[in-house]
Order: structure tokens, then C-alpha cells, then sequence
């Protein structure tokens, strides 16, 4: 169980970690692009939306073979699973693991997860909570939300639950209304306070997922304040998130760079699978395969086979470039890897298929067998090096953090995530990493997460 401790306040103030992490002047000083372009007419029916394998056959009617399995057609109903998994009935149960095969159990990443929130991250996200979000605090912010948001779903304590309400409401409490109407976080004064969608929407993307997993979760709406905390934050996401951005220009949501539009495909997936409402699924199918205002490509048409690994994807950070340049960097390509995952098993259009590629990419092209790690894609570094850095000093420690959700279904994955990411990578955010990691064996120990 969680340590009462965590619900103390942050005594000590830390400095904000000074990194760049997509925020790049160019990105986010720029006016919206595409301010007046018009949404295409988007497909508003429910295409992509069933899992591929899954069957129409009558025989599957009302069958759930549970969260890593999938029901299919015959003479009678019967479970296909995922790998590691076996059909027991109509229900997948995990596979036999023997020894040191097993994952590490969660309650060993919460032990190892409570260390490194006393040791740093009840603090500093504490403090980046409280501030007013105009030097980009919220954007990091969203790694302690991601961190507690996964240990919550894999140990069903609600002490984490507690403790990231209190983050988000510190947040919320420095929202004001603008001239809009719409509640916002100003930016930097330098810039005469104007707000970024792209530090919102890095930020919120963790939030919406929360709020969904809420949606999904009804009893546990009914317990304590939770029903009337969703019901807020619901209507927050809708109007001082979405409709605020949409409002003023489809270039706030349809953005320059792959990694920056996929955090609205994320928020548009989760406010679709709450709502049900066509306007948040067009944005999802227009950014994963569909036609975007004012853009070259989409997300299905930026990936192409590594050249040296086929098996494994490879993209490009900006829309429509031929294939070798501009390489996507890995550590904002977690953020469409995690995007994807959440989508996969949303059975939203990205398949298994999908998750088989980028899981080669990680484990054949990027992530070396020393435990370093490439900083982009295709498997390259350029002439800095990979990841942490030659002399010893961590680097971009922590970046790499999203792309471990990939060990919710692969043993090969979290294994490596055990023996070959810790140390200096937990000193950036480590919290959220650890949480991945929990959600990780939560899923590969019982078949699913706890919500």
C-alpha cells in the first residue's frame, strides 16, 4: 500500500529541469497554421473501429475473451490469444513461467517506485504542479501523471488516484478565463502571456487517458468524490481543451509535426471513446490515416520499413519529407508509440501488426545490447552518440520512458526493461518509467490492468 507520506505537501522546492523537449521557439511562438482552414468532411461511422480479427459471426455474440484475447468465428465460439497466452474456456490465461522467466512482480516495482518518489519526484512534481505553467511546468508535469495514473492501474490503491487528482486541481486552480471564455494557462510574459497548444496538449494527453479509464471504471466513480471529480474534468478536457484549440484553428490540433499531432489524436481517441461524439473520431482518423487539413500525409503514410530491419518502422518528424530525412528523434517518438498502444487496445484502427513493427524497432534497431539506446529511429545517432552519453553523464536519461509500454504484451521487452533500464535512467521523471514498468507486469501477470 501506498505510504500516507505521499499525501504530504512538497517542503523543499526544486529547480525546473531546463531541457528541451519539443517546445523548440520556432514551435511554440508560432501563430496556428491553417487558422482558417476548413475540416474536411470526416468519416463520422465506426470503420476501424472493431479489432481486425475480431468476428461478426453470431457465434462470438457476447463473448469477451478478456484483454488479450479476441473471440473467433466457427462452429462454436473459441479465444485466440496473445502470445504468452493460452485459451482456458472462453477466457485467455497466461502461460506457464517458471523462474527467473517470470516478470518482477508489481508489488517489487512499487517498492522501487517509492523509493524514487522520496527520493525526488513528490517534490519536484509537487512544485511543478504549483507553478503557474508558464515556463512549460505542466508540459513535464504530464510524466508524474503518466507515473501515478500507471501505478494506480496496476495496484488498484487508490492512494495514487488521490495524490494525481491533487496534482491536476493544483493546475486547475491557476486556469483563468481569457476573453474567449475559455480557461487557459498564460505562457511566459516575455511572449505577452500567450498560451501554447502544444504544452497543453503534451499535458493533458495523460489526463484525458485518466478521465477515460474513469468512463470505463463506474464503480469506481462511486466511490468517494471520483464521480463529481470526472464529471469536471470531463468537461474541462471538452471546452477548455478541445473546443478552445479547434476554435481558434485546426492548425492548434493539425500541427507541423508528427509527434505534436499525435497528442491530439490521442485526446480526440479518448474523448471518442467516452462521448461517442464524430467530431473527436475525425481528428483521430484524419492524423492516424486520414486527410489533414493543410498537410501533406498522416501518420499511416509517414512509416516505411527500416533498411537494414524490415520487420521494424521508421518516420520522419515532419509531414511528407521523402523517406530518410528527417529522421524522428526517439525520445518524442515515445509519445506516438504510447499513442499507438493505447489505440492497439482500444482495437482504434492501429493493430497488432502495428505494435509487432514498433516493438522491432525498439528491441532490433534502437535499444543495443550494452543498455544504451539510439536517438532516432532508424537506429542512427549522428555524431553525438547514443543514449546515455560515452563519458558516463546521463544525457536525455528518461526519454525513452513511453516506448516500454511495448512490455505490456512482450515478456522479451519487459525483461530487458528490468535488467537494462534503471540506474541513470530513473533520474529523469523515473516515477513514470516504474509505473510504466508496474502497468507492464500487471499485464503480463494477470491479463490486464487493475482499471
Amino acid at each position: 500500500m501506498l505510504r500516507n507520506c505521499l499525501l504530504l505537501p512538497a517542503l523543499l522546492s526544486l529547480l525546473v529541469v531546463a531541457c528541451d523537449d519539443g517546445a523548440a521557439p520556432d514551435d511554440a511562438a508560432a501563430p496556428p497554421a491553417d487558422a482558417a482552414a476548413p475540416v474536411d468532411g470526416g468519416s463520422t461511422d465506426d470503420a476501424g473501429m472493431t479489432p481486425e480479427d475480431a468476428s461478426t459471426s453470431s457465434v462470438c455474440e457476447g463473448v469477451d475473451c478478456g484483454p488479450v484475447g479476441r473471440c473467433v468465428e466457427g462452429e462454436a465460439p473459441s479465444c485466440a490469444c496473445d502470445a504468452g497466452y493460452h485459451a482456458d474456456g472462453l477466457s485467455c490465461v497466461l502461460d506457464g513461467c517458471p523462474g527467473p522467466e517470470c516478470p518482477r512482480a508489481v508489488s517489487e516495482w512499487e517498492t522501487l517506485w517509492q523509493a524514487e518518489w522520496d527520493r525526488r519526484d513528490r517534490e519536484y512534481c509537487t512544485e511543478l504542479s504549483t507553478s503557474t505553467g508558464a515556463d512549460q511546468e505542466h508540459y513535464f508535469l504530464s510524466y508524474c501523471i503518466d507515473g501515478l495514473v500507471s501505478m494506480w492501474r496496476a495496484t488498484a490503491d487508490d492512494a495514487y488516484l488521490d495524490l494525481v487528482f491533487g496534482l491536476i486541481d493544483n493546475t486547475l486552480e491557476d486556469a483563468v478565463a481569457g476573453d474567449d471564455g475559455f480557461r487557459h494557462w498564460p505562457g511566459p510574459p516575455e511572449n505577452g502571456g500567450e498560451s501554447y497548444p502544444l504544452w497543453e496538449s503534451y499535458y493533458w494527453r495523460h489526463v484525458v487517458t485518466l478521465v477515460r479509464v474513469l468512463h470505463d471504471n463506474p464503480e469506481v466513480r462511486a466511490r468517494s468524490d471520483y464521480q463529481a471529480r470526472y464529471e469536471a474534468l470531463l468537461a474541462f478536457s471538452e471546452r477548455d481543451v478541445w473546443e478552445k484549440w479547434h476554435s481558434r484553428g485546426l492548425g492548434n490540433l493539425y500541427r507541423s509535426r508528427t509527434h505534436m499531432a499525435s497528442h491530439w489524436a490521442r485526446i480526440g481517441m479518448e474523448l471518442y471513446r467516452i462521448t461517442g461524439e464524430a467530431q473527436y473520431l475525425e481528428v483521430f482518423e484524419n492524423i492516424s490515416h486520414g486527410e489533414m487539413p493543410g498537410r501533406p500525409s498522416n501518420l499511416r503514410m509517414q512509416l516505411y520499413p527500416n533498411p537494414s530491419t524490415p520487420s521494424a518502422y521508421t518516420w520522419a518528424s515532419h509531414w511528407g519529407v521523402p523517406e530518410g530525412d528527417e529522421v524522428q528523434d526517439t525520445s518524442h517518438a515515445g509519445a506516438i508509440v504510447s499513442f499507438w498502444e493505447e489505440a492497439v487496445e482500444a482495437g482504434m484502427y492501429w493493430t497488432v501488426d502495428d505494435r509487432a513493427a514498433l516493438t522491432s524497432t525498439l528491441m532490433d534497431v534502437m535499444w543495443f545490447e550494452d543498455g544504451s539506446y539510439a536517438r532516432f529511429v532508424d537506429g542512427t545517432s549522428g555524431s553525438d552518440g547514443p543514449y546515455p552519453a560515452p563519458d558516463g553523464r546521463c544525457g536525455a536519461c528518461g526519454r525513452l520512458h513511453e516506448w516500454l509500454v511495448l512490455g505490456r504484451h512482450d515478456r522479451a521487452v519487459q525483461a530487458k526493461i528490468e535488467t537494462g533500464y534503471g540506474g541513470g535512467n530513473h533520474r529523469y521523471f523515473g516515477t513514470q518509467a516504474i509505473g510504466i514498468s508496474a502497468l507492464n507486469a500487471r499485464w503480463l501477470l494477470a491479463g490486464g490492468p487493475a482499471y
